[in-house]
C-alpha cells in the first residue's frame, strides 16, 4: 500500500502537461486476470473529498462498488488508483487525453459539449443547481426584485463549469451586471457566500442540502434553479471500457449501490428529495414545496434542540429546588419530633405519620434523586482523589508523630471507603445507561470463586465466620468475568455483613441442564415480607442491619440483579425469618 501511495503522490508533483494517463485496457485485464484503473479526481465536498487523509464521498464509493462488481463477476483483481489533480479542468483534460482504463470524478455535469470528447457513465444523481445568497440579502419575491438584489454584487463560482455558465445566463436573462470571484469547489462556494456580505452563486443540490443540515449562514433564492442531464463519472473515449461500464451502470446492482451510498452521505431526507427531483423534467411547484419543506424541517429541528436544552435546564433547576424543599421539610419534622418526644406520645405518633407522608413524596421523586446522586458522585470524585493522593504523598514522604499517623490513616481509610461507594453508584448508572461494555466469554468458575473467597477471608475472620466452598467439579460459565466476580463478591460480602458472629456461610456451584447455579447461603436474620418487596431496588435500607455496624448504601443487591440480567442470567432467593437467606445466580454453561 505504501508503494501505491508514493506513486500517486509522485504523479501529483509532475506538471499537468507531463502527466500521461494510462489505465489498463479492459481486454488486457480480462486476459491477465488483473490490472489497474486510474481515477483522476478533485475535491468537491460530499461528492468526493479527502477526509483525514482518506479519499471518500459518493463518487469514491461508487467507483469502489464498480470495481468490486467487475472483480466478483469476472474473477479479477483490479487495482483502483486514485490520483488527485490541481483543479477541475485538469480532471477533464487528463481523462480526455488518457488511454485504457482512465476515469474521472469531480461532480461532473453531463453536457452535449463534453460528450464530444468524453464518455459518461449513467448519471448517479440529479444535476440540479440552486441559487443561494448570503443571509444579509433578502429573499426575492419576483424576478424584477431578484435583479435589483443581485445587481452590482459579487457572485462566487468555479471556472469552466456549468455553475459559472448558469451565472452567465442569469446575467443575460435579468439584464444585470455583477463581478465573479472564483474558488476551487462547491464547498468553497458555500463557505465564501456565508463569509462575504451581499454575495451569491449557484451550488449543486447535494452540497446545498448538507449546508441546510449544518445550519450554514446562507439562504436559497426561489427563482432561476438549473436542472441538467445529471452528474456522472467520466472515462476516456475510444477505449474498450464501454462494455463493462454499461454492464454495471445499467444494472440493478448499480441502482441499489447508488441509493445506499447517497443515503449514507446525505441522509434519508436529502436522498428522497434528490430522488423526487431526478424523476421530474424540471423543478416545478411540487419539487419547490419538497425543498422548502426540508429547509423548514431543518429550522424546526434546530428550534426543537434549543427548546429541549432550555427545558432540560429548567427541569434540573426544578428538581434541585424540590429536593431542597423536601429535605428542609423532613428536617423540620424531625426537629419537631425530637422536641415533643418526651412530653406527648400522641403528638409523636402524629408527627411520625407526617414524616411517612414526606417519605412517600421522596419516593415519588426517586428518579430525580438518582440523577442528582449521579451528578454529585461525579463531582466528588476529583476532590476526593486529591485528598487520597495528598494523604498518600504525606504518608510516604513526611515523618509524622504517632498521633499524626493515626489521623492520616483515618483520612486514608475514610477516603478509600467513600471512593468505593462512589464507584458503586457510578457502576450502577453505567449499566442502566448502557455505557458499560460486556465481554461474554467461556471461563472456568473455580479460580474466580477461590479468588472472591480469598478477598473476603479477612472480613469473615473478624467475625469468626467460616466460609465453606463446595464444587463437585470445575464448571465453565459463559459470562463476563468482571461482572461475575462483582456479583459473587457482593453476595458473599452481604452474607458476611448480615451473618452473626461464629456462624457459617455455604457456597456452591452446580450444573442444572444448560445452566450453572451459584448459591450463597448465610445464617443471618432472613428477609421479612416488607424487605422482599424492596429487595433489589437501589438505595433501599432493609429492616435487617449489619451485625458489626458495617456501612451499607443499599446498592449491592441491585448491582447483582443488573449485572446478572445483562449477562442473560437470573437471580432468585430462598429465605426464612430468623434462619437466613440463600441467593441463587444462574448463568449459561460455557
Amino acid at each position: 500500500m505504501r508503494i501505491k501511495y508514493i506513486f500517486s503522490l509522485f504523479l501529483s508533483l509532475i506538471p499537468f502537461s507531463e502527466i500521461i494517463a494510462s489505465g489498463d485496457r479492459w481486454k488486457k485485464i480480462l486476459k491477465d486476470k488483473e490490472g489497474a484503473v486510474e481515477f483522476y479526481w478533485y475535491p468537491n465536498n460530499v461528492i468526493i473529498e479527502n477526509s483525514l487523509d482518506i479519499i471518500d464521498g459518493i463518487e469514491h464509493d461508487l467507483a469502489v462498488s464498480f470495481v468490486n462488481y467487475l472483480n466478483k463477476k469476472h474473477g479479477l483483481s483490479i487495482e483502483l488508483k486514485w490520483i488527485e489533480t490541481d483543479g477541475f479542468d485538469e480532471v477533464i483534460q487528463t481523462v480526455r487525453d488518457g488511454t485504457g482504463g482512465t476515469f474521472g470524478a469531480s461532480s461532473i455535469s453531463i453536457t452535449e459539449k463534453r460528450s464530444k470528447y468524453l464518455n459518461f457513465t449513467a448519471p448517479y444523481m440529479a444535476d440540479v443547481a440552486v441559487l443561494i445568497s448570503n443571509n444579509n440579502l433578502p429573499i426575492a419575491l419576483s424576478l424584477s426584485e431578484l435583479a435589483t438584489i443581485l445587481e452590482g454584487n459579487t457572485a462566487i463560482s468555479i471556472s469552466n463549469t456549468t455553475l459559472v455558465e448558469s451565472l452567465d445566463r442569469l446575467k443575460g436573462q435579468l439584464d444585470i451586471d455583477f463581478s465573479i470571484e472564483y474558488v476551487k469547489n462547491s464547498g468553497n462556494i458555500i463557505d465564501r457566500i456565508s463569509e462575504v456580505p451581499n454575495s451569491f452563486g449557484y451550488v449543486d443540490i447535494a452540497n446545498f442540502l448538507v449546508a441546510v443540515d449544518n445550519n450554514t449562514d446562507v439562504k436559497r433564492q426561489f427563482f432561476m434553479p438549473i436542472k441538467l442531464q445529471g452528474l456522472a463519472l467520466i472515462y476516456t473515449k475510444n477505449t474498450d471500457w464501454d462494455e463493462p461500464v454499461e454492464d454495471y451502470f445499467n444494472s440493478s446492482q448499480f441502482e441499489k449501490d447508488k441509493q445506499e451510498i447517497i443515503t449514507r452521505y446525505l441522509g434519508n431526507n436529502a436522498s428522497e428529495i434528490i430522488d423526487r427531483i431526478s424523476k421530474s423534467a424540471e423543478i416545478g411547484p411540487l419539487e419547490e414545496i419538497v425543498l422548502s419543506n426540508r429547509e423548514k424541517e431543518a429550522q424546526y429541528e434546530r428550534l426543537l434542540e434549543s427548546a429541549k436544552r432550555d427545558q432540560d435546564s429548567e427541569r434540573l433547576t426544578l428538581i434541585l429546588v424540590t429536593i431542597i424543599l423536601v429535605v428542609l421539610v423532613v428536617l423540620s419534622l424531625l426537629f419537631a419530633l425530637y422536641r415533643v418526644k418526651s412530653s406527648n406520645n400522641d403528638r409523636l405518633l402524629e408527627q411520625q405519620k407526617l414524616v411517612e407522608q414526606a417519605n412517600d413524596q421522596l419516593r415519588a421523586l426517586n428518579e430525580e434523586k438518582n440523577n442528582l446522586i449521579k451528578v454529585l458522585a461525579h463531582d466528588l470524585r476529583s476532590p476526593l482523589a486529591n485528598i487520597l493522593n495528598g494523604s498518600q504523598i504525606i504518608e510516604s514522604s513526611e515523618e509524622l508523630s504517632d498521633q499524626g499517623k493515626k489521623l492520616l490513616g483515618f483520612i486514608l481509610q475514610s477516603s478509600e471507603k467513600m471512593s468505593s461507594l462512589i464507584d458503586k453508584i457510578l457502576d450502577v448508572d453505567a449499566i442502566e445507561t448502557g455505557r458499560h461494555n460486556l465481554k461474554i466469554e467461556p471461563f472456568k468458575l473455580k479460580p474466580l470463586l477461590d479468588q472472591v473467597v480469598t478477598e473476603n477471608a479477612s472480613k469473615a475472620k473478624e467475625k469468626s465466620i467460616e466460609i465453606n466452598l463446595k464444587l463437585s467439579n470445575n464448571p465453565s460459565v459463559l459470562a463476563d468475568k468482571v461482572y461475575t466476580s462483582q456479583v459473587v463478591d457482593n453476595l458473599l460480602s452481604n452474607a458476611i455483613k448480615y451473618s452473626k458472629v461464629n456462624s457459617t456461610i455455604a457456597m456452591k456451584a452446580e450444573e442444572i441442564d444448560d445452566m450453572i447455579k451459584i448459591s450463597v447461603q448465610d445464617q443471618g436474620p432472613g428477609l421479612t415480607e416488607e424487605d422482599q418487596k424492596m429487595l433489589f431496588r437501589k438505595y433501599q435500607q432493609l429492616s435487617a442491619r449489619p451485625t458489626k455496624g458495617e456501612a451499607s448504601i443499599g446498592l449491592g443487591l441491585s448491582i447483582v440483579k443488573l449485572f446478572t440480567e445483562r449477562m442473560g442470567g437470573e437471580v432468585t432467593y430462598d429465605t426464612e425469618v430468623g434462619k437466613g437467606t440463600t441467593f441463587h445466580v444462574q448463568l449459561k454453561k460455557g
